[in-house]
Parts: structure tokens; C-alpha cells; sequence
């Protein structure tokens, strides 16, 4: 898919090739395989075949947790305070929420106990011996598991950060046996994020402890990284740290919407958007029990979050939505148990990202000619895309390149080289394109699990699709067994003609030339280059029509005496001024084949592009037979509207059936204002 201003968007048939199961879908351009950090987008799915997978059943999670025990910072330092981050998840590889923890020594005496929040971390404080063992008792589902967490270090430094609203205190603490050895060095604390590095001393005097003050204004909104360095720039301790002042967030106003005889309009007012910026959303219109919408992520946290950490996030977007005090605590308790960030400082000093993977401009063409006397070409546009290109070439050069090239679906490259007397040939070339298949990346990638295994009831005996396709199956077949009856179907109306050939029509006309003079055309002989004009243009302003075949604008019209009415489909002629976008009052012709033919003679030389794009289709959400049913309340769909922007009022409205209109959720993801960013869902009681 092209991406043009940062917004893209496309989809992608599931047909019965996806069998009932889970599968993974990535999203990334060439130049994010520069580096190692996840910043692509990677999405699990699950693909429910009823007929196959019918009652399905989820699977449950076993009874034995895994509980990680991650010191702030990275080390756990013995004889001084350190705070403790506790993760706990089940064996899918969910967050247990709400279970006790006790911190015990080898004695079994208590330390210290907390309770795990709904995604199951928790964090608490100690002071760990070096001469002591400590594990936590679990408390879960009526009996108690035990893990053992790893004695502390002897000799180090230890970080903790507490959040002031305005400000953050960052507290950097030793033992007294690792004071006497790094006393009066100097150590260097950088903070930094992806693009913005500050950097300011840390120096242990005469006690264990420093303090060190950061004003909020000193911080990037977002992510930012405090990494402590000693004298030797080695990096001993890092912490991350989020900073929601900055981040632009939109939100959205009522909802409204208005019943007609057989559609219901939805209306959606945006809040403080500027109307002249550019602005995209994606709107997913589903049932209000739905369970198919329920990812992790949200547009801002795959943004601004996912890429620093190591691993996934579980229901990451639940930290920026309806944002209050507790759930930046609860980010800052996750943030706590990452310990390390995404970015290896070993890579960063000694091997740091070179850009190994260009960033791409649409398909790159390298043409090696094999011509030596050519010096001028002529690159036919695809269609729909604007005017020839002339490529002009130095004497001596052997080598011509070509970048920004957008080809659709299988749209081939036509060329041609230009001799003399500007007569067209048949370049020549021998092509090469980049890229010429879809590259792999090596990123590692962190899947988060699917957040709700599906469980859903089903009967055979009710189809729960209604038959439209067979419908359109059986008018297709109508439409081929007309063109095959060998009468001649022509219609006209405000200036458009519509020809579809038959085969006594084939046979009448010696060339598509001879034709298009029975149109109202003729062929121009005296002209330096042979063209076609219009028989209703005065002498005075004799313009070209423009001329398709195949979607692809000729510019040279000789071709149309050699090309043989025999595979011609349809013709359509459009002589009504200034429709559409070409500049002659002579109209537009369109020529469509039969079958896929090449626009190749000896003057156009065609030739196909490994990779092209796919265009962007329209979505027809499925008709269903029954509305009222469990399946279509939780994996229905209302529609999907992935391009939409905002009108000059600031709103967006849309229509679905009444047959639909019951309670829905609309989930609405997007940018607008040069950086601002929206996700919501919002609820539309239609009654």
C-alpha cells in the first residue's frame, strides 16, 4: 500500500484459504528495518470459521503462574532501599489481577505484601542482606505458590523515581562498602528520547545517597529514558519514564444521528480541529455487545509507547483513555518493570543504526539500455496518473533511473525510445525495479495475546450470511451471455456514447482508425506525427482528444490504424466539455479489451513490474440473514470507514440501513492538526 502523508490505508480478503485460527498481521515501510526497536505495527487476529470451528470453546489458562520480580533501575543492591516491580501472569500470558503477595525470608517471617493491580504488577520496597534469601507466597485460586527471587548484589548502585506532578526526584543510593570505591567519581545522568539527549553529573560525596530534581519542562512529552553512566561511559542503570504534558489528544462531541424511511445518518462533531489542516480517520462501525474490536493497542500507544519497551504490553491503550491520576500511576508501576528499554546502549556506542534500507519513493526503476544511439525516452503514464514523462539521456550514459514510480494492481510499465522525426519505438531496455518483493523483517517482534478467546454458539440449519453473492454470481452470468448473443448494444446520453462490439462490427471496420472516423474523427496525414481530431473542432482550435486503452493515455496516435477491432470489448466516447480532467473541448475516448492486451507494437516496449500496489477498495460490510443472533452481536459488522476527514464544519457524518441501526459502538482512531492524535470508542443508542 502507498503511503502519502503518513496515512495509508487498505484491506485484504479472507476467503476459505483462513482456516479457523490466530493470525499475525505486520505493517512497516523499508526504512523501519534500519532498526532493531519494534516501531512497526503488528496485530494478532483470530479468523472464526462456523462451519468448521462451530461452539468453539476457548482455552483456559492453567493454574501456574509465572511471576517476574524486576528491581527498579536493573540491579537489586544489598544493605540499602530498593523498590521491587512485580509482574504475575497466567500461562496465556495475561496479567493476574488482584492476588495477594507476601515477601518472605528464609525464616518465612514477613518483609513486606501487596496486591497485584487488574494487569497484575505491583511493586514494593525493602532492604535485602546480602546474607539473606527472600520469595514471595502467591495466593491464588485457594492455594499458595512460591517463587524464589534472586539474592542482591553486593557492590552497585541503585535508581528509584518519584513523580511530583511538576517535577520528578530521581534518588540514586549505594551501600557503604561500594561508597568507598566510587566516591568523588564523576558519573554523567543522560536523559534523552528518541531525537533530544541532556546530560548533568552525579557525583557520590561523603554519603550514600544523591538527589537530583528534573523539572517537567526539562522532559519530552512521551517516552522519556534516564540512564545513569560511569566514568568509563558504561550504562549502570536506566529507567524509563512517561510524560503526558505535551501529548495532543482530541476528543470528539455527541454523537447525533437522524432516522430516514431506510437509513439512519451519524453525525460525529470534533472538538477544536483546524479544518484546513490535513486530517484522516478511521471509524469502525460494530455491534454494542461487539467482541471482535478488543485490541490492545490504540493509534497513541503503538505511537508514543510501544516502541521504548522490551516486551508487549497487555491493553496498553487503557493508559490513554479517559486519562486520570491513578492510570499514570499504574503507567509509571508498568514503566518500573521494564527495567531496560528497547534501545541497547552497546548498539547505540558501537554500532550505531546506519541506514542499510533506503526510504522508498513509490517503485524505483534502474533501466540498463541496450541502445547505444538512444538518448530520449518516453515513460507512459499509468492510468489515471497524469501525462507522459520524457527521461533524457548524456551521451556515453548507459544507465537511466526512475523513481517515484505508482503502479496498481499489476499496471505494467510502458516505454518507448524516440528517433527521429519524434517517431516512437520500442525502447529496448532491460529493467530492474526496487523493490521487487516484499521484504522481510528481522525486527523481533512482541505479539501480544488475543484479549478475549472467542466463545460463541452456532447452528448449522441458520445461515447466518444472506446469499447475495450467488445473486451476483448469476448476474455476471447474464452480463457474459448478452456480449456473446453477436448484437450490437450502443447507447448515448448527455454526450457520452457507450459501444459494446459485436462481431459484426468486428468485421466492418479495417482498424480502430476507420472506426473513430465514423465517430466523428479523422486521421490527420499531413502532420508531422500522424493524430487524430476532432471533426467538431474549428481549424482554429483542431485539440486532441485524449485517447485510453486499457487505462493507459496514448500520446501517439498512429497505432490506431494497426489495431484490430477484433478485441475490442467496448467503446466509450465522451464529447461533453470539460468533463472530468483533460484540457481539449474534443472529448475523451476509451477503448476497453477483451482480454488483457498490451499496448505493444513496434513503438511501446511493456514490461511487468514484480511488485505493485494494491488500491485502496471500497468496503462492503456483509449482509446477514439474521440481525438479532449472539454471533452477529459480538462478530458483526455495521461498516468500516477507513478514510475519512472532517468537513468544513468540523463534523463527519455517515449513513447506515435500519436494518443495522440498532445500538452501536463507533471506534474512531486518527490525526488531525499536524500531530494531535484521537481514540474513542463511543456508544449510539438508536432506538
Amino acid at each position: 500500500m502507498p503511503v502519502f502523508n503518513g496515512v495509508t490505508h487498505g484491506s485484504f480478503f479472507v476467503d476459505s484459504l483462513f482456516t479457523s485460527g490466530n493470525y499475525t498481521f505486520k505493517a512497516y515501510t523499508n526504512w523501519m528495518r534500519n532498526f532493531d526497536e519494534q516501531n512497526f505495527y503488528i496485530q494478532s487476529i483470530k479468523v472464526i470459521d462456523p462451519e468448521n470451528d462451530n461452539n468453539g470453546i476457548p482455552k483456559g489458562a492453567s493454574l501456574n503462574l509465572d511471576a517476574q520480580f524486576l528491581p527498579e533501575g536493573g540491579h537489586l543492591l544489598a544493605n540499602t532501599q530498593n523498590t521491587m516491580g512485580v509482574v504475575i501472569k497466567d500461562s496465556l500470558g495475561f496479567g493476574v489481577p488482584f492476588v495477594d503477595v507476601h515477601i518472605l525470608n528464609s525464616k518465612n517471617e514477613p518483609i513486606s505484601s501487596f496486591r497485584t493491580n487488574q494487569f497484575g504488577i505491583g511493586k514494593f520496597r525493602y532492604v535485602p542482606k546480602s546474607d539473606e534469601l527472600y520469595h514471595a507466597s502467591i495466593d491464588f485460586e485457594e492455594k499458595s505458590q512460591i517463587f524464589n527471587i534472586d539474592p542482591a548484589e553486593t557492590h552497585g548502585i541503585t535508581l528509584s523515581l518519584n513523580d511530583l506532578n511538576n517535577r520528578i526526584v530521581l534518588r540514586f543510593a549505594t551501600n557503604d562498602s561500594t561508597l568507598k570505591s566510587i566516591q568523588n567519581k564523576h558519573y554523567k545522568l543522560v536523559i534523552h528520547n528518541e531525537s533530544e539527549f541532556k546530560t548533568t553529573d552525579i557525583v557520590f560525596d561523603e554519603t550514600p545517597e544523591v538527589l537530583k530534581l528534573v523539572n517537567y519542562d526539562d522532559l519530552s512529552p512521551g517516552i522519556n529514558i534516564f540512564t545513569l553512566f560511569d566514568e568509563n561511559n558504561v550504562p549502570l542503570l536506566e529507567r524509563l519514564f512517561f510524560k503526558y504534558d505535551g501529548i495532543q489528544l482530541m476528543e470528539t462531541g455527541e454523537v447525533t444521528f437522524k432516522k430516514d424511511k431506510d437509513s439512519t445518518t451519524i453525525t460525529i462533531p470534533f472538538k477544536d480541529i483546524d479544518t484546513s489542516l490535513v486530517n484522516k480517520f478511521s471509524i469502525s462501525v460494530l455491534p454494542a455487545d461487539t467482541k471482535s474490536y478488543n485490541h490492545h493497542h490504540n493509534i497513541i500507544s503503538y505511537i508514543y509507547l510501544q516502541p521504548y519497551v522490551k516486551s508487549y504490553i497487555e491493553n496498553a491503550q487503557y493508559y490513554f483513555t479517559d486519562i486520570t491520576r491513578k492510570k499514570k500511576y499504574e503507567l509509571d508501576n508498568l514503566l518500573l518493570t521494564q527495567g531496560w528499554s528497547s534501545y541497547n546502549w552497546n548498539t547505540v556506542f558501537n554500532n550505531p543504526p546506519t541506514p542499510t534500507y533506503p526510504f522508498e519513493y513509490g517503485i524505483h526503476l534502474k533501466a540498463n539500455i541496450n541502445d547505444s544511439r538512444a538518448r530520449n525516452f518516453i515513460i507512459f503514464p499509468f492510468s489515471g496518473q497524469g501525462d507522459p514523462v520524457s527521461v533524457s539521456v548524456k551521451k556515453g550514459d548507459s544507465v537511466f533511473e526512475r523513481n517515484g514510480l505508482f503502479p496498481f494492481n499489476r499496471q505494467k510499465l510502458q516505454i518507448s525510445k524516440i528517433g527521429a522525426n519524434d517517431w516512437y519505438f520500442k525502447a529496448g531496455i532491460y529493467a530492474r525495479f526496487k523493490p521487487a518483493r516484499i521484504p522481510e523483517i528481522g525486527t523481533s517482534n512482541k505479539i501480544s495475546p488475543l484479549n478475549e478467546p472467542s466463545n460463541y454458539s452456532f447452528g448449522l440449519f441458520q445461515p447466518f450470511l444472506q446469499t447475495s453473492w450467488t445473486e451476483e454470481q448469476f448476474i455476471n452470468e447474464l452480463l457474459i451471455t448478452l456480449r456473446n448473443t453477436g448484437k450490437k448494444g450502443s447507447q448515448s446520453s448527455n454526450g457520452v456514447t457507450l459501444d459494446v462490439f459485436d462481431n459484426t462490427e468486428r468485421n466492418q471496420y479495417e482498424n480502430m482508425a476507420s472506426y473513430l472516423s465514423e465517430k466523428g474523427f479523422y486521421i490527420d496525414k499531413k502532420s508531422r506525427e500522424t493524430n487524430l481530431k476532432s471533426m467538431d473542432s474549428s481549424e482554429e482550435n483542431q485539440m486532441l482528444p485524449k485517447i485510453y486503452i486499457d487505462g493507459y493515455l496514448l500520446t501517439n496516435y498512429r497505432l490506431l490504424s494497426r489495431y484490430d477491432p477484433e478485441i475490442v470489448d467496448y467503446v466509450i466516447i465522451d464529447k461533453s466539455p470539460y468533463r472530468e480532467d483533460f484540457d481539449t473541448n474534443s472529448g475523451i475516448i476509451k477503448i476497453f479489451n477483451l482480454y488483457e492486451e498490451d499496448v505493444n507494437t513496434d513503438e511501446v516496449q511493456v514490461i511487468d513490474i514484480p511488485l505493485t500496489f494494491s488500491a485502496p477498495m471500497k468496503f462492503y460490510a456483509p449482509k446477514y440473514s439474521f440481525y438479532s443472533t449472539q454471533f452477529y452481536r459480538e462478530y458483526g459488522v455495521v461498516d468500516w470507514l477507513p478514510d475519512m476527514s472532517v468537513d468544513k464544519n468540523g463534523t463527519i457524518s455517515f449513513k447506515i440501513s435500519n436494518q443495522q441501526a440498532t445500538d452501536i459502538k463507533l471506534f474512531i482512531e486518527g490525526t488531525a492538526n499536524n500531530g494531535s492524535f484521537i481514540s474513542e470508542v463511543k456508544t449510539v443508542n438508536i432506538n
